[in-house]
C-alpha cells in the first residue's frame, strides 16, 4: 500500500501524463504540488520516486535540460491502472464505513430495547 505522500506524487504524475507516454518533469514542479501538506526535499523526493519504481508503477530517468535536473517519467501497466486501484480503495473504504454505521446503529437499537425490556423482566 502506498504512503499519503507516495499517493500524492503518484496522483500528480498521473495526471502528467494523461495521454502521454513519457512526460519530462522537474523535481521542483513535483515538490510544489505536494505542498503545503507535505514538506519533503529533493532527496527524499527521488526516494519516493525509486520506491514507485519498485512496485512497478512508473520508471523515472533523471535527465539534464540546460543545466536543470529532470525527470524522464513512463508510467508502467501498474501505474497506467492507477486510476481505477484508486477507485477500487475508495470503494473500499466506503463501504467498511457503511458496515461501521450500519453496525452502529444496530448496537444502539439493540441498547434502546434492553433498557426498555429489562427492567419490566425484573420488577
Amino acid at each position: 500500500m502506498l504512503s499519503r505522500v507516495e499517493i500524492k506524487i503518484m496522483d500528480y504524475i498521473f495526471e502528467k501524463c494523461r495521454g502521454k507516454k513519457t512526460v519530462l518533469m522537474s523535481p521542483k514542479e513535483i515538490l510544489q504540488s505536494l505542498l503545503p501538506k507535505h514538506e519533503i526535499t529533493a532527496k527524499q523526493l527521488d526516494g519516493y520516486l525509486r520506491n514507485l519504481a519498485l512496485d512497478g508503477y512508473l520508471e523515472a530517468l533523471h535527465s539534464d535540460n540546460k543545466g536543470h535536473m529532470m525527470y524522464v517519467v513512463k508510467l508502467k501497466a501498474r501505474g497506467e491502472a492507477y486510476e481505477r486501484e484508486r477507485a477500487e480503495i475508495r470503494q473500499k473504504r466506503v463501504r467498511s464505513l457503511g458496515w461501521k454505521i450500519t453496525l452502529t446503529v444496530i448496537g444502539a437499537v439493540l441498547a434502546f430495547v434492553l433498557s426498555i425490556v429489562l427492567p419490566q423482566i425484573f420488577s
